[in-house]
This record gives structure tokens, C-alpha cells and sequence, in this order.
């Protein structure tokens, strides 16, 4: 049995697929399994592929229909028979050391289950090339290797923390990550109420994501607003922040570009438990607000439907988010 099960899944790009398996196998360590998950049944380029590369490692499963993001992650989401798994989506790719830096950084915290390291951000452009942009997902601090997370970070009020395509998780028997079908933009923050916490960034850089040209992420402006609405209401009505800590949130809202305050107005009018946000709203805030609904008037009306429109999403947040908050007050 391999120490770690790596899922890769691809759909229609064979020109960035080599690129993911090519850094896969140029790993240092080389104790893993990879599953290549074909999500478009008629595609033979997957196939043909493996053929040439000859790589025992690496097994092609080919779905019967197209599942589409969501669903296709969450196959990857059932634990393994070995004792970790990481995911490499086909347009990323990894540094050499990256395996072997995150299994060394699980063998020092054996507490933890999820990891993900930095990531480089580079640029498709229009002729296929990839330009580094010279940015990182998270900045980069001298004499800091690795950064501990418990549950209740401000950047969980409306997103996620870690990446999908640079992270290991532990495998725990019995122990599932498994979400609702919700827009593949959402599905790492609707995933990490599920996990548990701490968790753990390694600040290196190890992998690098790319921002292609075409993504299987909607256009749906809307959508994405309702999405983190919920994400941010379950949050907030759930956690036990004072007013001075809401206020601060408030503060920092408005140092974000854009400004995050409208996540928490949109948060405060889908659910009515996180109302007591407003107090702290400003003209200023509104105006952003409203002049996004004027673009999108249907947006009002998709928040406040959002409950019966979307039911198992709120219960599945509502859930879990309330058991991450008690486990954090439990540990404190």
C-alpha cells in the first residue's frame, strides 16, 4: 500500500494535463498512488496518455457521465485505505519537494489532519503560456515555516482558508468530508465546516495555481453574492463575538479591495438571526449595497428566498458551523 493517495481530476484539457502529471512524477518522494479521474466519458486523450507515460502509479478511472466539479470532489472526500490523500487539479502543479514537505510537516503535528501549503499565482495567456505574476495566496514572513489556524479565522466569515490544489489530509477510518451540490466556487469554504481544527498552512510556496482563461467556476454575479450571504450568516449568528469584535470586523471589512462590507449587509438580510450586524453599517456601506442592487434587482429577493430555495445548504452550514464553534469554545 502506497503512503498516499493522490486524485487528479481532469476534464477536457489536454494541453495542461501533461503539465499536473509531469510534476506529479517528478515528486522526491515516490511512495503514492494516483487515481486520474476522466470526467468527460467520450474524451480518449486521458487515456492515450497514460498509455504513453507507462507510470504503474497512476490508474485512469473514467466517469460513466459527466458529474461536474462538485461531485466529482466529492468522490475524493471519503478517506482511504492509505494513511493520507491530496488532490492535484489538472490546470495546477507542484513543486518537486511538495509531497515530501507536507508529509514531514504531518509527521511533526500529528494532531492535525488538513495541511495545504502556498501557492504562486501565475496568468494563462491568450497564446496558452502561464506568467508568473509574482504573487502568492498568502504573504510570505522571514523565520515563519508553518502557521496554525483554529476555527474562527475572519477570513472564514465568508471563504476558506486552505486550497484544494496544494493540500494532504490525513485519512481517518470512517471519517468523510462529503457536501451538498453546491457551485464549484463555494465548495471549499461549504468543505471546511466539516473539517476539523486546527488546521495547518506551510508558508513556502509548493505548488502553483493557475488562473486560466476558461473555468468551471459560474458567472452567475449573483449566485456567488447568495453563496457567501449564506457562508457569512451561519458564521456570524453562530459565533459568541462581542460587539467590539463585530465592530472591528466591520473596520476591516472596509480596508479590503472591494470592501467586505457587503457580504455583511447581504448576510444580515438573508437571515434575520444576523440582523444585529447592522448596527454597525454606514452610509457608506449602504450606498455600495444598493447600487449593486440596482445593477442586479433580482438579488434582493434571491437573498431573501435563499432559505427556501436552498434549504439544504443553510442546514448543512447552519450544522456544522454551530459544532466548529463549540468545539472551538470547548478548547479554549
Amino acid at each position: 500500500m502506497a503512503r498516499v493517495r493522490v486524485f487528479l481530476p481532469t476534464y477536457r484539457r489536454p494541453a495542461l494535463l501533461p503539465r499536473a502529471l509531469d510534476s506529479l512524477r517528478a515528486q522526491t518522494f515516490t511512495d503514492w498512488m494516483c487515481e486520474l479521474h476522466n470526467d468527460d466519458p467520450a474524451d480518449p486523450a486521458p487515456a492515450r496518455l497514460l498509455a504513453e507515460l507507462g507510470d504503474p502509479r497512476i490508474t485512469l478511472v473514467t466517469h460513466e457521465r459527466n458529474l461536474g466539479g462538485t461531485e466529482t470532489f466529492n468522490l475524493f472526500f471519503r478517506g482511504t485505505a492509505e494513511p493520507f490523500y491530496s488532490l492535484l487539479e489538472d490546470d495546477n502543479w507542484w513543486e518537486p519537494d511538495f509531497l515530501a514537505t507536507m508529509l514531514a510537516t504531518a509527521e511533526r503535528h500529528p494532531a492535525v489532519t488538513v495541511f495545504w501549503a502556498n501557492m504562486r499565482v501565475a496568468q494563462e495567456q491568450t497564446d496558452g503560456r502561464f506568467v508568473d505574476t509574482g504573487r502568492t495566496l498568502w504573504p510570505e514572513t522571514p523565520g515563519e515555516t508553518v502557521r496554525l489556524f483554529r476555527w474562527g479565522a475572519p477570513q472564514q466569515i465568508s471563504g476558506a482558508l486552505h486550497s484544494n490544489g496544494a493540500a494532504l489530509f490525513r485519512s481517518q477510518p470512517g471519517r468523510s468530508f462529503q457536501i451538498p451540490h453546491v457551485p464549484f466556487a463555494v465548495i471549499e469554504p461549504f468543505r471546511e465546516r466539516l473539517f476539523p481544527h486546527p488546521m495547518l498552512l506551510v508558508t513556502r510556496p509548493l505548488a502553483t495555481f493557475s488562473q486560466t482563461l476558461q473555468t468551471a467556476r459560474s458567472r452567475d454575479a449573483s449566485e456567488w453574492a447568495e453563496c457567501q450571504a449564506m457562508i457569512a450568516a451561519t458564521f456570524l449568528k453562530n459565533c459568541p463575538w462581542d460587539d467590539t469584535r463585530l465592530a472591528q470586523i466591520w473596520t476591516d471589512a472596509r480596508a479590503q479591495r472591494p470592501p467586505g462590507t457587503t457580504n455583511l449587509i447581504f448576510a444580515a438580510l438573508a437571515d434575520p438571526a444576523c440582523r444585529k450586524l447592522l448596527r454597525h453599517a454606514r452610509r457608506a456601506d449602504w450606498w455600495i449595497v444598493v447600487r449593486g442592487l440596482i445593477r442586479r434587482p433580482g438579488l434582493y429577493f434571491r437573498l431573501k428566498r435563499s432559505r427556501e430555495r436552498h434549504a439544504d445548504w443553510w442546514q448543512f452550514l447552519e450544522k456544522h458551523t454551530a459544532l466548529r464553534w463549540q468545539e472551538a469554545t470547548a478548547s479554549r
